[in-house]
Formats: structure tokens, sequence, C-alpha cells
């Protein structure tokens, strides 16, 4: 080992000094030395630490760690300043239905006549009334008609074979405010920003899956479900392997009429794009009526007949049949795990209704507003409703208002459906593939738009305490994908000792 000459000219200057002193004076010195040791960083500098990183000074942040048990905050920034949430807003929503809903809350379908039946005759409209019921779909079903089939299935039991009048579309239990003013219109050609109405089924979505076709010809398409009530006209082309995919989807304003267009490369893996539907009582009516069809009940006038006012309502006549959906969890769930929009807004609407009397965003936001402020305690001034999902940039929360939240969800029973329908790290949801490293140990709520990336909810430490924190970055320039990995670190940190 090399040793410089300076050093050897130090290291003989404290010998003699050594040397010279006496015993009694030398022990203190070499127990001090002996027994220090490097300080491990606090909880602050290890997230300060991860927050300096160059691609990630770019963005805002917002974050509270509190432990669960004393209530004691561990690390804030900018914890009081009001924040996008993105989809960690849907907490609210979903806490919000677990107050006011029993846990055996069901959605229900019904099926009205306006005449008599006589002979296996229905002679007048056979009517299908919606309350809202976001699960008629192929989430918990052998396919996503199969709601509509068992309902045509008890018309048959009572004997029905035959429908004089016309199918009748009734989405009058919520009004037609079908997407949020402030919804990016480019997002509504998609799944994420579908129509919610009180009549709706398959998330009011299309599924395309597309695979490759022979160079130079269309890809191929196909869509679920397969009803009247749209058209593809596919303009795609097939190019070489290894050609860029441009392939998108647009629609005639106002219709169900969807074009696919662009360039598909011949070695392209399947996929899949879900397209938003136009018309959303229209879509369910038509399906409906095929289904009648395929289970053997002819309906004399064609098409479907939609009503949206609750003045022209033919719902409450004869009752024939009604469905109940899955209980509430089932729609939690969804909202949850893996960050299903439509639901949450038709949640929403469905706590509108049921707290204030009236489908809409106008009543469903007043009661979160009110169990926000009255239940849980948080001041009104920490946050801006504009939705349930999140997925308006106007939304607006304070990272201590969704740590109180978060407190109230974990101390409060009546929470559980909530707590249980969060995703897990390493094990559910959309924290399946993130956090592996403390697999089972963070449950929370991810959250993503534009420039937007969260993370909120309870991290359980090596020696069993609780934390719950909320983390928010806003502003953010970099790709999603650096900004997760930015949070998970923190996460990290919270987890190596708070």
């Amino acid at each position: 080992m090399f040793v410089s000459p300076l050093g050897r000219r130090a290291g003989a200057a404290l010998l003699a000094l050594a040397l010279l002193a006496p015993l009694s004076a030398q022990a203190p010195a070499r127990n001090v030395a002996s027994s220090a040791a490097p300080r491990a960083p606090s909880l602050a500098a290890r997230i300060d630490a991860v927050l300096a990183r160059p691609q990630l000074r770019g963005s805002r942040w917002g974050i509270e760690v509190r432990d669960a048990g004393t209530g004691r905050v561990l690390y804030a920034r900018e914890a009081s300043r009001p924040m996008i949430p993105a989809s960690n807003l849907k907490l609210v929503v979903t806490a919000t239905a677990a107050h006011h809903l029993p846990a055996d809350y069901r959605f229900r379908t019904s099926l009205y006549a306006t005449g008599p039946v006589q002979d296996g005759t229905l002679r007048g409209d056979l009517v299908l009334y919606g309350r809202g019921d976001p699960l008629i779909s192929g989430r918990y079903f052998s396919s996503r008609t199969a709601v509509w089939e068992m309902l045509a299935d008890s018309l048959r039991a009572r004997g029905i074979k035959r429908v004089t009048g016309s199918v009748v579309a009734d989405e009058s239990w919520w009004d037609t405010e079908y997407v949020r003013p402030d919804w990016d219109p480019a997002d509504q050609l998609w799944w994420y920003a579908a129509p919610v109405n009180a009549l709706g089924f398959a998330d009011n979505a299309i599924d395309f899956r597309i695979v490759p076709g022979a160079v130079g010809q269309p890809a191929r398409i196909t869509g679920e479900p397969r009803t009247a009530s749209w058209s593809l006209r596919n303009e795609s082309r097939t190019v070489g392997a290894g050609g860029a995919r441009t392939l998108d989807f647009d629609r005639v304003p106002g219709t169900n009429q969807v074009r696919a267009y662009g360039n598909y490369p011949a070695d392209g893996s399947a996929d899949t794009e879900s397209f938003a539907v136009q018309q959303p009582a229209r879509w369910a009516g038509t399906a409906f009526r095929e289904a009648l069809v395929r289970r053997g009940i002819a309906v004399d006038e064609p098409g479907v007949r939609v009503v949206s006012d609750p003045s022209s309502s033919v719902g409450g006549g004869t009752a024939l049949a009604e469905w109940r959906s899955p209980e509430l969890p089932r729609a939690i769930a969804p909202i949850l795990l893996s960050s299903q929009n439509w639901i949450a807004e038709s949640l929403l609407k469905t706590v509108g209704r049921e707290v204030n009397g009236a489908g809409s965003w106008a009543a469903g936001l007043a009661a979160e507003r009110a169990f926000l402020t009255g239940v849980v305690g948080i001041d009104s001034a920490d946050f801006v409703l504009r939705d349930g999902s999140g997925l308006s940039a106007q939304n607006r929360i304070t990272p201590h208002a969704l740590v109180n939240l978060l407190d109230y969800i974990w101390r409060t029973p009546r929470q559980s459906i909530v707590r249980a329908s969060l995703p897990v790290s390493g094990r559910t949801g959309s924290l399946l593939h993130r956090l592996e490293d403390l697999p089972g140990r963070v449950a929370a709520k991810t959250g993503y738009i534009g420039g937007v990336d969260s993370l909120s909810g309870r991290l359980t430490l090596e020696d069993g305490r609780q934390v719950l924190f909320c983390i928010i970055a806003n502003d953010s320039r970099e790709p999603s994908a650096r900004i997760k990995a930015g949070i998970d670190d923190v996460v990290r940190a919270i987890a190596a000792g708070a």
C-alpha cells in the first residue's frame, strides 16, 4: 500500500504526541474513535436526494408522509399546495360511495311493457330502463352481452315471443351531460373518456383487435361487441416488417361511424384499442334488441327509440323483469385496481342520484364535497373537484388532504371495501409490476394524465409500523416512466426507515 511522505510525517507526529501523553489521556481518544460510525441519512435527506436527480428536478412535487399510528408528519414538501391529482382522485369517489351506499348496493336495470301481454305477444313497446349499472360487460360475465341475453331469457320464461312495438332505450334516470366540458376533445375518442349515461354497457366502448394483414393490404381489425350500432371503414395499410406503426382511429362527429387509417407493420404484434361510442343509449338498446332476436323473440318495429327526458319516460309500466348487478365492491374494484374512469364517473352520478336526488355530476360532486368537509374534516380550500375519475386537469387537492382521507379510509370499518380494492405492490392491479422489491407492503392508488403522476396509499415498514403517504408530481416534462420510477424510489426511501 502506498503512503505519501506527508502522510508518513503526519503519522510520526501523532505517534510522538501519543508517547508523550499519559495512558489515562489516551484511552478516551481510542474509545471515541472506535465507536464513531457514519450516521444513516434521515428520511428527509433520502427523499430530497431522490428528488434532486436531474430528471426529477423539473417537476413540481407535493408530498406528505405520516405515521399512521401516531399521526406525526414525518416529511412534507408543498403538502398544503393544491395539486392536480390525476387518478388519485378516485380515492374520493370510492370513499364517498362506501360512506353513503350499503356494501350490498346493487344497480338495477328493468324491463317494462307499455301494453298487455296476450298469447305470448307483448302488444306495445318493450322498455329497457337503465339506472346507471356500469357492470353490464364481460368483466364479471361470460360475454359483453350476457346480461342482455339473461334478460331476454327472462322474457322467454314468461312465454313472450313477440313484441309488436319497439324496443325503447330509456336513459332518463340521469341527465344527458355525457362528458365534462373540460375533458380534452381528443380524449373523448377513447374508453377513458367514454360518455356517462344511465343506460350503457361494455364500458361504452368498442374493443378493436388489430393484427397485421398481408403487406399492401389493410390490417385485420375486428370489433367487439359486434352490433349494428356501429360501422368501421378500414383504410389502414399493412407495411413491411420494421415499418412505423401509425394506425389510428377517428369517427364522423356525433356518430358511431368509425374510420381506421394509417400503417401497421407486418411484424407488429396483436393489439387492442378501446374506442368510445356515441349515442350510448342507442348503442345499449341495439345490443339488447339483437339479443332478443337471438333468443327467438321477434320485434316488429325496426331500430331502437331512445328516451332521455324524464317527462317522456315510459318506465314504470308493467314490470316484466329486472336485472340486479353484482354488489358495490365489484364496482369499486376496477375503479381502484385498473383505474377504470367510466365506472368511476358512473358511481359519482349514482351517489348524486341516491344522496341528492339527481343523476348528475353537479349532484355527485356536491355529495363528495359534503363528505370531505363534514365527515373527513378536510378544509374546503384544500380541493377543487371537477369529476370523479381525475381525468380533468382542473381538479385540485392538497397532498395533506389526501393523507387525511387515507387516514379516514384506514380507520373506518365501513371503508374496508376501499382498502380491499387498492392495488398492492408486486401483487395486484396497477402495482402488479411496480415496487416488486416491496412485495405486499404498499397498498396505493396510482395516477397519470399528461404532465401528472401520483401515488397515494399506505406502506408497511420492516418493523411493522404503518406509514400513510401521498406523492404527486405536476408540470413534468420528462417521460412518465421516469417520473414513476422517481416516485417508486421515494417510496423506497420511506421504506428504508421513517
